[in-house]
């Protein structure tokens, strides 16, 4: 799964505003980023087979260290470790509910996976049992799904954002555009030609979507967070003009 990621990490922003969307960005795709430096290192194994499954040409064939169910749950807990260990000044019930979500978000990402690989997720180890239901058979069916859960998060990052929150609207908007335009574009372009490009390419790509979720929460400036967005004025602007 690619969007529904996104969608998930969206929707935990307004769950806790205080969480920045890079840092969900980075929950959420934590153990994709471990993949592919793990199959630089060979300590993680996958290949190309075209046509194995409509939307998907990537035969994945050792990955317990990422992807199976165990390490979903320990990498949610290691991340959590780290979001609570980070110095800040936050001490409050908060700081808590922010290490948990990120915990949330990473591990539920196996779950999701869950959802459109073939049975190839293991449960603890490469000879573990496998599980996967496989709707990457189907484009259609793998669309549906993405853009279900991907909608679902923008509708509640939108619906409930509150007048004082971080992120300009312009910017998440082009933000979840181009996310839009990469999942077409891996679904329905040809295969890639070698798992070093795959794994160099995701190291790469999430590495930017993190960058660009960071530019995209940055608050706005005093000035214009004064005169809200769409550029109303102040109230107090407004009673000076009478």
């Amino acid at each position: 799964m690619f969007l529904g990621h996104f969608g998930v990490a969206f929707g935990m922003k307004r769950v806790e505003p205080k969480l920045s969307l890079g840092t969900l960005f980075l929950a959420t795709i934590l153990v994709d980023l471990a993949w592919g430096v793990f199959l630089l290192t060979g300590w993680e194994r996958a290949t190309i087979v075209p046509g194995l499954t409509a939307a998907n040409p990537i035969q994945f064939i050792s990955y317990p260290i990422t992807h199976s169910l165990l390490a979903a749950f320990a990498w949610g807990a290691f991340a959590a470790i780290i979001v609570y260990s980070w110095p800040t000044r936050d001490t409050s019930k908060h700081h808590w509910l922010k290490a948990v979500i990120v915990a949330v978000v990473v591990a539920s990402h196996w779950f999701l996976d869950l959802a459109v690989h073939v049975r190839d997720l293991p449960l603890v180890g490469d000879h573990s049992t496998k599980l996967g239901f496989g709707l990457w058979r189907s484009i259609p069916a793998t669309i549906a799904v993405e853009l279900l859960v991907f909608g679902a998060g923008l509708f509640v990052y939108f619906r409930w954002r509150s007048r004082g929150s971080s992120g300009i609207t312009w910017r998440v908007a082009a933000l979840a555009g181009l996310l839009l335009a990469l999942f077409f574009a891996n679904i329905l372009g040809p295969p890639p030609s070698s798992m070093t490009l795959v794994a160099i390419a995701d190291i790469a790509g999430m590495i930017i979507l993190i960058a660009l979720a960071v530019w995209a929460d940055r608050p706005l400036p005093n000035r214009a967070r004064a005169g809200g967005e769409s550029g109303e004025k102040h109230p107090t602007q407004s009673r000076r003009a009478r």
